[in-house]
């Protein structure tokens, strides 16, 4: 009796550990399919480092939404090597699918190459054209 009271206390408290550690926020249901492109144009590494808190932010909230950062102009110093501050977390939400692409006009212009991007990183024909074609798709876009 003592063995049979001993399990249903143990499977009772392993219970309540995992739905603690399984509970999330109900908000975030609200999210749930939520596709956002990011329009960056911009060198300045503090607003590098802001979107890369930030993407911390809403992953943590919504895990399962879709994210893509389109970088022309200014921008693409974020994802050559050389320049990036930010490489590690580039290659941390590129592994969990998050998009970051380079516009190959403005790396022609800019003269950088395929091999001078950080891990994770890819390329589209023009940003403003992958843009507008996310938002055709039905995409939220962010300035940054």
């Amino acid at each position: 009796m003592k063995k049979l009271l001993f399990i249903l206390v143990l499977f009772a408290f392993s219970n309540s550990i995992n739905a603690q550690s399984v509970s999330k926020d109900p908000r975030a249901d609200a999210y749930k399919g939520l596709k956002i492109v990011f329009q960056l144009t911009s060198a300045d590494t503090v607003i590098h480092q802001t979107l890369m808190s930030q993407l911390k932010n809403y992953f943590g909230v919504a895990p399962d939404i879709q994210v893509e950062v389109v970088c022309h102009g200014g921008g693409l110093e974020m994802l050559v090597k050389s320049t990036s501050v930010v490489q590690k977390e580039i290659k941390a939400y590129a592994d969990k699918g998050v998009s970051f692409v380079a516009c190959e006009f403005a790396m022609k212009k800019r003269k950088i190459t395929p091999d001078q991007l950080v891990s994770g990183a890819g390329t589209v024909i023009s940003g403003v054209l992958e843009i507008a074609k996310k938002q055709q798709e039905g995409w939220s876009y962010i300035k940054l």
